[in-house]
C-alpha cells in the first residue's frame, strides 16, 4: 500500500516509545493522528494504538481533552463500544491503546452495498452503544460510517470518541475554534450553532441510516456551507420505492427540530426492532409538524455558523443592504419551490380524498364488495400500506413522479384498493388505465 508523507513532520517510525508496548507498524490516520498495530507486553496481546501529533495543538489543556477520551471510553461498559487498555500522554504525545478491530468499517461496507436487514442490525448495534453512552450522560458528537468497525465475527463497534463530552459541558476542540464533527453528519442545531443533546447523536444516526440504505449521504453540496444549509433547510429525500418501509423513521431521525426527532436511543432501538420483525413504523404528527416549518422557508441570507458560537451573536454572511439581485433569486429559488411544492400536495391530498370514485369507470360498489376484494397475505397487506403512506409522504414533498410509482406498486398487489386507484388516477388519467387494464377482479 502506498504511504503519503507524514503530516507535522513525523517520519514513517513510530514517534515515541510507551511503556509495556511495542509497535509494529502503521495501519491507519486520521486529520491529526496515526493508528499503529503494536504489542502488548504484558498482559500479551495485539492491540491498535492511536497516536496524536503534537503538531496539532501545543496546548497541554488539548492532549488533556484528549486524554479525557480513553477515561470516557473505560467508563462505558457495552460490547458495541471500543474497549481501551491503556491511554496517556508522552513528549507531548497522547496515545490510546485499544482492542483490535479487524473487519474494517461501515464506509466500506456501504460502497460494497448493505442490505437492508443488514442496516438494521447495524442501526441496532450502534443503538445499543449510544443507549449506554447517553445514560452516562455522554455525547458522541461525531457519528458516521468512518467510527463503525467491526469484528471478524461482524459485530459492529462504535469507536473514535475523540470529540465525545459530556452533556452540559464545553470541549476544548470548541474552544480553540475547531469544527467538531463532519459536516455530512451535523444535526441543525448544531450547522447553527446552538447547544446540542444526544438527540445529535440521533439526528447523525438517522443520516448513517439513509446512507446505508441508498449508498447516498442525504445531503451533498459544494462546501460545508452548502451542506450545512441543506441539514437545516431542505426537506428529508425520499427513499426508493423498494424501501418505503423505512421512510417514516428517517423522516422521525432526522426531523429538523429536536424536538420532533425520535427523543431517546432506547425509542430508536424499539422502533427498530419493530421494523426488523416485520411491523409497519406508524406516522406520527410530530413529522407533519416538521414539514409545517420547512414551509416557512430559508432566510434570505444564511450566517456562516462558527463552532462554540450562537448564530444570534454572529454576522451574516453577506449585508441584505448590498446582496445582488442573483444572490436574493438563489436564496428565492428553495422558497418558491417548497410554497408550489406545498400548494401541489394540498390540492392532490384534497383531491385523492374528494374524487367521485365513479371517475374510475368500474363498478366500484360491486368491485370493492367484501367477496370480490383478493385476500392478501400479511406480508401483502404490510407492504400496500407501506405503499399507500409513501405515495401520501411523497406528494406531500411535491415528488408525484414518485407518488405515481408507490401507487402504481399499490394496485400491483391489489387492484381493487380505492386509495391506490383514485391517486394514481388523479396524477396520471393515462397511466391509471394501462395499470387497470390489466387488472382481474
Amino acid at each position: 500500500m502506498m504511504r503519503l508523507h507524514a503530516p507535522f513532520g513525523w517520519s514513517m517510525e513510530a514517534p515515541i516509545k510507551i511503556p509495556n508496548f511495542e509497535l509494529d507498524r502503521e495501519i491507519g490516520r486520521g486529520g491529526m493522528s496515526f493508528v499503529y498495530l503494536a504489542r502488548q507486553l504484558e498482559p500479551k496481546r495485539h492491540v491498535a494504538i492511536k497516536i496524536v501529533a503534537p503538531g496539532a495543538t501545543a496546548d497541554p489543556a488539548f492532549l488533556q481533552s484528549l486524554k479525557q477520551e480513553g477515561d470516557t471510553i473505560a467508563s462505558l461498559s457495552c460490547d458495541n463500544i471500543v474497549t481501551v487498555y491503556a491511554c496517556g500522554v508522552i513528549d507531548q504525545h497522547y496515545y490510546l491503546a485499544m482492542e483490535v478491530l479487524s473487519g474494517g468499517d461501515l464506509s466500506e461496507k456501504i460502497k460494497k452495498g448493505i442490505r437492508p436487514d443488514e442496516a438494521l442490525d447495524v442501526m441496532l448495534q450502534v443503538g445499543n452503544a449510544l443507549k449506554v453512552a447517553h445514560a452516562k450522560t455522554v455525547l458522541h458528537r461525531d457519528i458516521k460510517p468512518e467510527n463503525v468497525m467491526f469484528h471478524e465475527s461482524g459485530k459492529a463497534v462504535l469507536v473514535d470518541f475523540g470529540i465525545a463530552k459530556e452533556a452540559d459541558t464545553t470541549s476544548s476542540f470548541t474552544q480553540v475554534g475547531a469544527v467538531v464533527g463532519t459536516p455530512h453528519y451535523m444535526s441543525p442545531e448544531r450547522c447553527m450553532g446552538k447547544s446540542t443533546d444526544h438527540r445529535s447523536d440521533i439526528y447523525a444516526m438517522g443520516v448513517m441510516f439513509f446512507e446505508m440504505l441508498t449508498g447516498k449521504k442525504v445531503y451533498e453540496g459544494r462546501d460545508t456551507f452548502a451542506v450545512s444549509y441543506a441539514h437545516v433547510y431542505e426537506p428529508v429525500p425520499p427513499l426508493p420505492v423498494e424501501q418505503v418501509r423505512y421512510q417514516n423513521l428517517v423522516n422521525r431521525l432526522l426531523a429538523k427540530d429536536p424536538a420532533d426527532r425520535v427523543q431517546t436511543a432506547v425509542e430508536m432501538i424499539e422502533l427498530l426492532k419493530r421494523l426488523k420483525s416485520g411491523e409497519v413504523e406508524p406516522s406520527t404528527r410530530r413529522v407533519d409538524t416538521t414539514a409545517q416549518k420547512l414551509s416557512a422557508g430559508a432566510p434570505t441570507i444564511a450566517s456562516t455558523p462558527i463552532p462554540g458560537r450562537g448564530v444570534e451573536s454572529q454576522k451574516p454572511l453577506v449585508s441584505t443592504q448590498f446582496a445582488t439581485a442573483a444572490d436574493q433569486n438563489k436564496t428565492k429559488k428553495p422558497i418558491i419551490a417548497i410554497i408550489t411544492a406545498a400548494a401541489l400536495a394540498i390540492f392532490v391530498v384534497a383531491a385523492v380524498a374528494l374524487w367521485p370514485k365513479s371517475n374510475s369507470g368500474q363498478d366500484e360498489p360491486s368491485m370493492f364488495a367484501e367477496g370480490n376484494r383478493p385476500k392478501l397475505s400479511l406480508e401483502q397487506d404490510l407492504k400496500l400500506r407501506d405503499l399507500l403512506a409513501a405515495a401520501e409522504s411523497q406528494i406531500r414533498l411535491g415528488n408525484t413522479d414518485d407518488a405515481e410509482e408507490n401507487y402504481i406498486g399499490a394496485l400491483k398487489i391489489d387492484c381493487t384498493s380505492p386509495e391506490g386507484r383514485r391517486g394514481l388516477e388523479i396524477l396520471n388519467a393515462s397511466k391509471f388505465k394501462d395499470v387497470i387494464s390489466g387488472c382481474k377482479f
